[in-house]
């Protein structure tokens, strides 16, 4: 982190010294709706601050690697998405629906990198491409809740600070979309898979008050909800522009009446009568990061600059129906401590392994069981730790800090952090730890 971030952190921890103190206490001045403290009821005492050029420097390469990434059907495969699918281990059942909406080009771009700063770089694990990503809502709110809070706006003046106003880019890019099929203020429906209401209908609810915030007409459900009527969908009695997908694949490939939910919006979309933002999440296997960081040689050098200067060294381990890797597997036993395997398909932390968390023999079982299954191993980027002061004890604690960056079609839009205390797992996701609090970034 630049040394002005670090002296703003440091005036900022002073702050929240003395007991009373009310940057101290800022978090529990918060203004939010009873939606957004349900959607994030585990928040970190204080914002987190960087270094703006930095950021986005940083946000200029993910630009470049989301180019890169959809571009590897044409650069490496001539176009050929089959071969392309096959290579990350896509089935043919998944690619059918993943290709569905694809089109000739590339997706919009729209996703969110996890990133770790290593002490002198950003670094980027993992890229979610796709409409899915949860924490929009909270990078999109806490800036805005923290500068009513008159300390912490007094502070913030003090030293210049800023936010990237995720919200207003996200309404922005919503907007683009309605107006490729002709409509000027669309109507957007937030919509989950069959239940899903019922676990996420508090972040749901909370991205739709943040789009009302930027003059968004909002609607949130399920994609069962959806009713059509000469082929256009209607949620709510509204006839619906444009859809926020937050069903995954992988749930509604669960449900016995996945293409019967599926097939009315793939041709409402294809008969440009909605548009579903975005089309695929084909590019959000992980895989796609081991092809850029292996073949490298393949881009230009620029290209090779910016590979280098942000993806950490992984490979794929293997794809469903091929045997196991035993040279790679020999290799990664011997490197445990240096690498982390992930399953390439799934997302939210689910199947992680940090080599030098478990024993030998699970690790070598869970490298020798995902090169059947279509998976990748990475080397592990130390993370940086954010201090922060308890508000009621005053004791300073030590945070792994694990970097959210929200990227739109008008680039680098917002960022978030989520942390967790030293000593258990690395893995952060808000899935099953329920250590890990969040947080805002706050730009210097």
């Amino acid at each position: 982190m630049s040394a002005r971030s670090d002296r703003i952190t440091e005036a900022y921890l002073a702050g929240c010294e003395a007991p009373d103190g009310p940057l101290r206490h800022a978090r529990a001045s918060l203004e939010l709706s009873e939606t957004k403290r349900l959607s994030w009821p585990r928040l970190l005492p204080r914002p987190i601050f960087v270094d703006e050029a930095e950021y986005r420097a940083f946000g200029r390469d993910l630009v470049t690697i989301y180019e890169l990434v959809t571009g590897l059907p044409r650069r490496m495969y001539g176009g050929d998405f089959d071969r392309f699918r096959t290579a990350l281990g896509i089935d043919d059942r998944h690619a059918t629906l993943m290709c569905r909406l694809l089109g000739e080009g590339p997706p919009p771009l729209y996703g969110r990198a996890d990133v770790y700063f290593d002490g002198s770089a950003f670094k980027l694990l993992e890229y979610n491409i796709g409409s899915a990503l949860g924490g929009l809502d909270m990078v999109g709110t806490l800036p805005k809740a923290y500068l009513k809070v008159p300390a912490v706006a007094e502070f913030a003046a003090e030293h210049d600070l800023g936010f990237l106003d995720m919200g207003s880019d996200l309404a922005e890019a919503l907007r683009g979309a309605g107006k490729t099929i002709g409509v000027g203020e669309p109507v957007v429906a937030i919509l989950e898979g069959p239940g899903g209401m019922a676990r996420y209908g508090h972040q749901r609810r909370a991205i739709a008050e943040l789009l009302a915030e930027n003059e968004i007409d909002c609607r949130v459900g399920e994609i069962g909800d959806l009713r059509f009527r000469r082929g256009k969908p209607y949620l709510d009695g509204a006839g619906v522009d444009v859809i926020l997908r937050y069903y995954g694949l992988e749930e509604m490939l669960e449900q016995p009446d996945c293409d019967e939910l599926l097939e009315p919006v793939f041709r409402a979309h294809e008969a440009g009568q909605v548009v579903v933002w975005t089309p695929t999440n084909v590019f959000g296997n992980k895989g796609t990061l081991a092809m850029l960081s292996e073949f490298a040689e393949l881009f230009t050098v620029d290209e090779r600059a910016v590979i280098e200067r942000v993806l950490p060294w992984c490979r794929m381990l293997g794809r469903p129906g091929a045997g196991p890797d035993t040279r790679r597997i020999d290799d990664c036993v011997a490197r445990q401590d240096q690498l982390v395997f992930k399953p390439a398909g799934l997302y939210g932390g689910q199947g992680v392994v940090i080599g030098k968390e478990v024993d030998a023999a699970t690790w070598r079982a869970t490298l020798d069981a995902g090169s059947r299954a279509g998976s990748l191993v990475q080397e592990i980027v130390p993370p940086n730790v954010e201090a922060v002061i308890d508000p009621e004890t005053g004791e300073r604690s030590e945070w792994y800090a694990l970097w959210a960056a929200f990227m739109t079609p008008s680039g680098l839009s917002g960022g978030g952090i989520r942390a967790i205390p030293p000593g258990g797992t690395t893995v952060i996701t808000m899935i099953n730890n329920t250590t890990v609090r969040n947080t805002c970034l706050f730009t210097c």
